[in-house]
């Protein structure tokens, strides 16, 4: 009896968990759906041209993050990620692009900036990138979370606006692979 209580707690424990965080992201996703910023992405075009170099990225309200942008490889429809800690810059968490319709916004074509590929730790294939033009080498993107398949968690808008400074001359350190 004791055995089956504890079960049934630690069950119910885990369920409300569960429940939870699904409540959580559905109100992040509501959020996000319904700032301010949803407008602008609304708007926002795919140029003609893919992004190529480096792109300074951004999240509005946080400050002080090792994320500095996104480098692309126009002709391969390929990027990574760039973080800098201590004066070093990494070349981190490679993506695929593509042109497709949004996962939170279907009616709007967007760029896709897509983790999900086998040199990405499991938890980061879970995040998909979508980002739109919405002045010349300024782009908008959503962050969202693909926990339940089909169904995304929209996280948070992030900035990216092209920088051919930065990380030109800069050699990026590949971390050796697993």
């Amino acid at each position: 009896m004791a055995v089956q209580r504890f079960l049934w707690s630690g069950a119910g424990v885990i369920v409300a968990g569960l429940v939870g965080l699904i409540g959580f992201a559905e109100f992040k996703t509501w959020q996000l759906q319904h700032a301010p910023q949803q407008a602008v992405f609304l708007a926002g075009v795919i140029p003609s041209q893919r992004p190529e170099g480096f792109y300074a990225g951004s999240v509005p309200g946080l400050q002080g993050s090792p994320w500095q942008g996104k480098r692309f490889d126009a002709p391969h429809s390929a990027g990574v990620n760039i973080f800098q800690s201590k004066g070093i810059a990494t070349a981190q968490y490679p993506f695929r692009t593509s042109v497709a319709p949004g996962e939170l916004d279907p009616q709007r074509q967007v760029f896709r900036i897509d983790y999900n590929n086998p040199q990405n730790p499991w938890w980061v294939r879970l995040f998909l990138d979508e980002v739109v033009e919405v002045k010349p080498n300024l782009w908008l993107g959503k962050l969202s979370l693909q926990i339940i398949p089909g169904h995304p968690f929209g996280l948070l808008f992030f900035e990216l606006k092209k920088d051919s400074f930065r990380y030109v001359k800069l050699p990026i350190y590949q971390p050796p692979g697993p």
